[in-house]
């Protein structure tokens, strides 16, 4: 009896764990990356592309992660010729869509750093989306390169 009842109790575990990741298994995540920044900087930049493999919108409500204390999604916008930084509530990604968080656009920052990162390291970030399901990724960090550095940088002069 006590072996069935055990059984019957791992099982249903099992299914909860299925079903929690059946969730969000529709959104698909595509090469996340934080940026490299200088050892003392207390923002970072993550990106990624998000993509929508289901019938149904898919709304990104937040993003938390143990290496930084807080995580904000954004959008770079020009206004007047100035980039400013716009923070986003949600990121919404349309069925069959894509997202990009990329430099010059949507980001993620990643603020107050636990350690210093450099290229090579990794940390994990938490997608919270609407129907309570969660996107566990590795993003690892790598060397800002070529065209996006100087949008990169600008990163590290955020404004509101």
């Amino acid at each position: 009896m006590f072996r069935a009842s055990r059984l019957g109790q791992m099982f249903a575990g099992t299914l909860i764990l299925l079903v929690s990741f059946a969730a969000g298994a529709e959104l698909l995540v595509h090469e996340p990356w934080v940026r490299e920044a200088p050892p003392t900087a207390k923002m970072l930049a993550g990106y990624m592309s998000l993509h929508n493999n289901g019938d149904q919108p898919i709304d990104v409500v937040a993003v938390d992660s143990p290496a930084f204390g807080a995580v904000e999604m954004h959008r770079s916008e020009l206004h007047e010729g100035v980039a400013r930084m716009v923070q986003q509530d949600k990121l919404s990604v349309a069925p069959g869509g894509s997202l990009e968080l990329a430099p010059g656009g949507y980001h993620l920052m990643l603020m107050q750093p636990a350690k210093a990162l450099r290229a090579g390291d990794s940390v994990e970030l938490r997608l919270r989306l609407s129907d309570e399901s969660t996107v566990t990724v590795t993003a690892p960090v790598r060397k800002a390169s070529g065209a996006n550095h100087q949008q990169d940088h600008d990163h590290d002069q955020h404004h509101h």
